[in-house]
């Protein structure tokens, strides 16, 4: 709505719809109603009419004025039967420069977000059960109770200040674990790019995570199978074509 208070020519339809569906829900109310308390409301118009604007503004001050960003990971995970209220969880400052932000939550796991994966591009993965492949006890980081975020440098490939560097190498530093690093995949595919994909040239090393065997996976895109690809290798292998994503958190 304009700030003169005429509707958008955008918003038009959605008036439409809106009207549509609040008229029905009154007539399911009114109709529910007896003689005498219908008698009441049409004597008490006024009473009613604040009733219905207090309602509806109540209603709309909880809706949140999200960044675009964010209303992506809250449809994204919508769509994957999960809700997220952005009121419950402290989102990181953002660092100066390019970054992306990602959203994890509890429900959303290894399995459920290769599933994910594969509704919108191929993906190869070494087992069909990456959940019982990851050793949860060296995740850096997990939703187990409530959601977080972190803030990757904006960067198709992984961090070059951290390529040819081992795991071992990176040692404490906060690096990308797995499940961001998918959950970025689909990020990048669906909100940043419109259909390309991270790591075509080299790999991400999710120094984060461990598989339940000890080495630390990595990603990447094959461009001769056309997937993403989800390897693995020793904490103490090191590669020009292999580099880790620092992550910022709260």
């Amino acid at each position: 709505m304009e700030k003169n208070g005429t509707v958008r020519e955008g918003t038009k339809g959605q008036v439409a719809e809106l009207f549509g569906k609040i008229s029905q829900i009154l007539l399911a109310i009114v109709q529910g109603l007896n003689f005498n308390q219908l008698k009441w409301l049409i004597a008490h118009k006024a009473q009613l009419t604040k009733a219905i604007r207090d309602s509806v503004e109540a209603l709309v001050g909880k809706i949140q004025d999200l960044p675009d960003y964010l209303v992506w990971w809250q449809n994204f995970y919508r769509e994957e039967g999960i809700e997220i209220d952005f009121t419950s969880f402290q989102i990181p400052e953002k660092p100066e420069g390019d970054w992306w932000l990602i959203v994890v939550v509890s429900g959303m796991t290894y399995n459920k977000v290769i599933q994910a994966m594969r509704k919108k591009f191929k993906v190869w993965v070494y087992t069909d059960d990456l959940d019982g492949a990851i050793d949860f006890s060296k995740e850096q980081r997990r939703a187990i109770d409530k959601p977080y975020a972190v803030w990757v440098r904006a960067n198709i490939e992984a961090d070059p200040e951290l390529k040819n560097k081992s795991a071992n190498d990176l040692g404490a530093m906060p690096a990308i674990t797995l499940l961001e690093r998918l959950l970025l995949e689909i990020f990048y595919f669906n909100f940043i790019s419109g259909g390309s994909y991270l790591d075509i040239d080299s790999y991400t090393l999710c120094a984060g995570s461990r598989h339940s065997v000890g080495i630390v996976p990595d990603v990447c895109f094959v461009r001769s199978g056309g997937e993403v690809c989800i390897k693995g290798a020793d904490p103490s292998h090191a590669n020009i074509n292999l580099g880790s994503r620092q992550v910022v958190s709260a």
